[in-house]
């Protein structure tokens, strides 16, 4: 993955974007940075679930919303399951708010949907073809569910995508390196994925076994048939990297969140190749 900066007004915010997203569909995965908020929330903290003031937290959403590029960004309540919840235009985003859904679909132009994370992994979902797109919440739970396939799932059953059109980016999480986890975890992952262990995705360490959530996905999108050039894992951890990451686990709950999203096809706005530095028309910046 590759790292962009949205300029506007007054402000900058560093997204991390996918090049196997196509460039019609606006993108992101945030991090920390470019937001007001102080101490644990410090400074593009986007979820209020855990406390910060909410002067500060306005102006991080408003700052977000500008880089989507869209006033009504759709996110659902969030509850660690497989529930897929399909968005439409017309649709409100404080509706939305109150449905509990863990991956949100929008099949029309324009429609951005987003995902709040704190070391669960987000993941986007761009239908190359039709321009239908999703934003996939999915934590150790969600992702033994299998939450990703049966967002690739309704994307073919309900917005007519082909499997090899699908792209899929797995954005920052808690990774490997840090997501140590009990036996009961290592029970369901491997009920659920008998062939994790194998591909690596259950790691022998003491005291404790750890889980590769990004493998687990990854075999997800490939076992649905995503061809493997199109599924991109930025295997970034966020427990980590405290300077650019929220992360629930390593401060013990006292932190902030970050998102991902993505919105409908609409035209190219800019070219990577062009510039590092990205600015959507009406957002204030150069």
């Amino acid at each position: 993955m590759r790292e962009v900066s949205f300029r506007g007004d007054g402000f900058e915010l560093p997204l991390l974007q996918s090049d196997v997203i196509p460039a019609g569909f606006r993108h992101g995965f945030t991090t920390r940075l470019g937001g007001v908020s102080e101490g644990v929330f410090a400074s593009l903290n986007l979820g209020g679930r855990w406390g910060d003031d909410p002067a500060r937290l306005a102006e991080n959403q408003r700052r977000f919303r500008a880089a989507t590029g869209s006033e009504a960004v759709h996110f659902a309540t969030q509850v660690h399951g497989r529930a897929v919840a399909a968005v439409s235009a017309g649709d409100v985003p404080a509706a939305t708010a109150g449905r509990q859904a863990d991956a949100l679909v929008a099949a029309q132009a324009g429609t951005c949907v987003g995902v709040y994370v704190a070391d669960c992994v987000p993941i986007v979902v761009a239908d190359a073809r039709t321009g239908a797109c999703a934003a996939v919440h999915a934590g150790w739970r969600g992702t033994v569910a299998g939450v990703l396939g049966e967002t690739l799932a309704h994307l073919v059953a309900t917005c007519g995508a082909r499997v090899e059109d699908l792209r899929v980016a797995i954005g920052p999480s808690i990774g490997p390196c840090c997501f140590e986890v009990g036996p009961e975890v290592v029970a369901a992952v491997e009920e659920s994925d008998p062939g994790a262990r194998a591909e690596g995705a259950i790691v022998a360490k003491a005291p404790r076994d750890h889980v590769d959530l990004w493998v687990l996905n990854q075999r997800q999108a490939l076992s649905f048939g995503v061809p493997p050039a199109a599924v991109d894992v930025a295997r970034l951890c966020t427990s980590c990297d405290p300077t650019r990451f929220f992360s629930y686990r390593r401060d013990h709950g006292k932190t902030g969140q970050m998102a991902a999203f993505i919105s409908c096809f609409v035209s190219p706005v800019i070219s990577p190749a062009i510039s590092p530095v990205i600015s959507y028309p009406g957002a204030g910046g150069p």
